[in-house]
């Protein structure tokens, strides 16, 4: 199997019964037994029939067979389930990507590119198909899954040919149409009611909390989430969420230019105060303004500042098939006081690129708080208040922020800058250097399924479930993959030099005002102990005074820096050129990071934080206002108007990519502590070690004992955050922070 298929827990854990019941209704299922499945499946003609490829499809999948998965997805629509219920279509969608994984899996095994047991290939062997791409599908280089058949086909004796053949296309193109059966799994109605109903968020929240309450299995039904909570809409779930939520890693300290707008954007009366307090601030501590901001989204995907971010569903004929689907570029302003409360103070919900975008100020904030020091000012009987609950055009415009960090979050902080720079580092990695290269064994642990999840999330899960809940075109979002892969910097990103760039001096993680950054804490603390086991390893092979000389001389490591920022190759512009010793251990200790512990921080708490999704929308169903005036005279219909509720599918697929993104990794197999246990227990029970070997378990042991004590540490920094009465964070305890990116 690829996962564990049991219940998906939230920040804390559950535990769940195996016990048989007698009424067989009551069974927590959260599996589906596959020969049960591919029976309905194929009552309800659902499976993959065989199909004609056409010269012209033949000629593109011999360049690179993913250029069909649109093609695969453009075929006629699968005939629907007319009717089912909500809970048996989350099992069916997750069993049925479940099969697809295993799939590629079987393919990258049987191909020797991710095998389960290695053939002793030299690095020669291995540049026969570990090939790039050349952007043909779309995407970023990656690897070409028709591994260089050209090479294999020139072999003169027909039998040595690759097995790709044409009836490898036919096989190869009916696992792209396992996508389908996922479209046609979404019935036209769901019996016994939906989570996305209501006229009001009440109801929602209704539905969430009561419902689940009143389930009695723990079952894929009943999985916490944020909208468990109260509160959960209110400026300090809002705000801690870009400390410990889902994307912790892009808030960032505002610019000049922005701390101007906002000052400036201030026109009325009522923001006279928030002008005021903000003009005041940002010359006694412009440093302590942070910003998220996404006002890039259009100039990124080349659409004109006056147009809406807007993707329209059309038949042949050109009619709407389902109501458009909107994204939004919004700049939110962050005031961080000396205490650690983090205020949100005004939002931009759509940037269109001048000071005249929508600008609004938390009028309500200002008038019930001092944010310098956070205290509560006194009651003035005659100034109106409005409670958080009902302060609609402010909820709103936090919505907006909210459905641009959906984008950010999982096209670009969590999609391509974990997982699709991770492939082009293996990728070139196996071409450029030898299986017993030191930087290769350091590396090939922390690869673990990569290549097969990778394949099946381009083919299926992003042109067949992302593409379909977001506000942006098919091209427009895969132009924005290529710019943000293109544009990452690399050694810029080193943990260190990220947070201090963002404004969270790491020599400072510790003081109050940082205390609830908790993501900042732990990463930088897991960088430090990854970068000196990387270092104690690497030190054994480029040894003395003159290890940079030898870094430099090592041609494998050369070709290797150049292939990855070669356009020809893995095309990463900012990928460092290696010339010193300490260059390469920051190279290969990032390496590491992105698919470990990085990848672990943005990948395992979206089910909490999205599996409820108006907390964090991945579109919007009516476009952003364009006056302040219009903004502020929304009420909560216009609220519901814009979330997803009422629009069942998209809810469905919104909640449930969280759900398949999150099955925790096995403790003991799967974990970076698990893998760095066995590591240590191979040399340490060497019969007769050579001297490297007993240095080897040496800094194996100093990792291992580093990593067991990380989890007395992050467990104290998450008990510093003001919310953990409420929420956990142990996102990257040893149990949990994967050795690979596995999901």
């Amino acid at each position: 199997m690829v996962r564990n298929l049991t219940a998906v827990d939230g920040p804390g854990d559950t535990s769940t019964s195996s016990k048989w019941p007698k009424n067989p209704e009551e069974v927590v299922l959260n599996d589906m037994d596959t020969g049960a499945l591919i029976n309905e499946l194929a009552s309800l003609q659902l499976l993959p029939k065989k199909v004609d490829l056409t010269p012209h499809q033949q000629a593109a999948w011999a360049r690179n067979p993913g250029v069909l998965a649109y093609g695969a997805f453009e075929q006629k629509e699968p005939v629907r389930i007319e009717k089912g219920t909500y809970r048996g279509t989350q099992l069916a969608l997750t069993k049925i990507y479940d099969l697809i994984e295993q799939q590629y899996m079987s393919f990258m095994d049987v191909a020797q590119v991710e095998p389960l047991v290695p053939t002793a290939l030299t690095r020669q062997d291995k540049c026969d198909f570990f090939v790039f791409t050349k952007g043909e599908d779309g995407y970023p280089p990656h690897l070409d899954l028709g591994l260089n058949k050209e090479w294999a086909n020139n072999e003169n004796d027909g039998n040595q040919r690759s097995d790709m053949s044409k009836w490898a296309i036919f096989n190869w193109y009916r696992l792209l149409q396992l996508a389908n059966i996922m479209r046609g799994t979404l019935p036209n109605l769901f019996a016994e009611g939906t989570p996305d109903q209501g006229k009001t968020i009440a109801e929602v929240e209704d539905y969430n909390r009561k419902r689940r309450a009143g389930w009695v299995r723990k079952d894929i039904f009943d999985r916490p989430n944020v909208g468990d909570l109260k509160d959960w809409y209110s400026d300090a779930r809002f705000s801690q969420q870009q400390f410990t939520g889902t994307n912790p890693t892009t808030i960032t300290r505002a610019s000049k230019d922005w701390i101007y707008h906002f000052t400036q954007a201030a026109k009325t009366s009522d923001d006279a105060e928030a002008k005021g307090v903000i003009s005041k601030l940002s010359n006694s501590c412009p440093e302590s303004f942070y910003v998220q901001d996404y006002s890039y989204f259009r100039t990124i995907t080349d659409i004109d500042s006056a147009d809406e971010i807007k993707q329209e569903t059309k038949d042949k004929n050109g009619t709407e098939t389902s109501p458009p689907r909107y994204g939004c570029a919004s700049v939110c302003l962050f005031y961080l006081n000396e205490k650690g409360k983090l205020y949100p103070l005004a939002i931009v919900p759509d940037w269109r690129g001048t000071l005249r975008s929508v600008t609004i100020y938390n009028r309500e904030l200002f008038k019930r708080t001092d944010i310098q020091t956070g205290e509560e000012k006194p009651n003035d009987k005659n100034e109106a208040r409005v409670d958080e609950a009902n302060d609609w055009p402010w909820r709103y415009a936090k919505t907006c922020v909210q459905c641009s960090d959906w984008f950010r979050h999982e096209v670009t902080v969590h999609l391509t800058r974990t997982h699709l720079v991770e492939e082009s580092i293996i990728v070139s990695a196996n071409r450029q250097f030898e299986p017993d290269h030191p930087v290769f064994r350091i590396l090939r642990p922390h690869w673990q399924k990569t290549l097969a999840l990778n394949g099946s999330a381009r083919d299926t899960l992003v042109p067949s479930v992302i593409l379909k809940i977001v506000g942006f075109s098919a091209p427009q979002a895969l132009k924005f993959i290529q710019e943000e892969y293109r544009s990452f910097d690399f050694e810029g990103s080193y943990v260190p030099k990220d947070l201090l760039k963002r404004g969270f001096p790491p020599e400072e993680l510790n003081e109050p005002k940082f205390h609830n950054y908790a993501y900042a804490r732990c990463i930088k603390s897991m960088w430090t102990k990854l970068r000196s086991y990387v270092e104690d390893i690497l030190s054994l092979h480029y040894k003395g005074a003159n290890a940079d000389q030898q870094v430099r001389s090592d041609k494998s490591i050369q070709k290797w820096s150049r292939e990855m920022r070669s356009p020809d190759g893995a095309d990463l512009r900012f990928f460092p050129a290696i010339t010193t010793f300490e260059e390469l251990v920051d190279c290969v200790t990032m390496c590491i990071h992105l698919a470990s512990p990085q990848h672990t921080a943005v990948n395992y708490l979206q089910d909490y934080y999205q599996g409820f999704v108006i907390n964090k929308p991945s579109c919007l169903f009516t476009a952003p206002p364009t006056s302040l005036e219009s903004l502020l005279s929304y009420t909560e219909q216009d609220l519901v108007k814009a979330l997803p509720m009422n629009h069942a599918h998209e809810w469905l697929l919104s909640s449930h990519v969280p759900y398949l993104l999150s099955f925790k990794p096995n403790e003991k197999t799967e974990t970076l502590m698990g893998c760095i246990h066995t590591t240590w227990s191979v040399y340490h029970n060497k019969p007769s070690p050579s001297d490297e070997e007993r240095k080897t378990t040496d800094a194996l042991l100093r990792f291992y004992q580093a990593l067991q004590a990380s989890d007395d540490e992050f467990e104290r920094y998450a008990k510093e955050k003001d919310d953990i009465k409420d929420i956990p964070y142990n996102v990257l305890e040893t149990r949990h922070n994967a050795v690979s990116i596995l999901i």
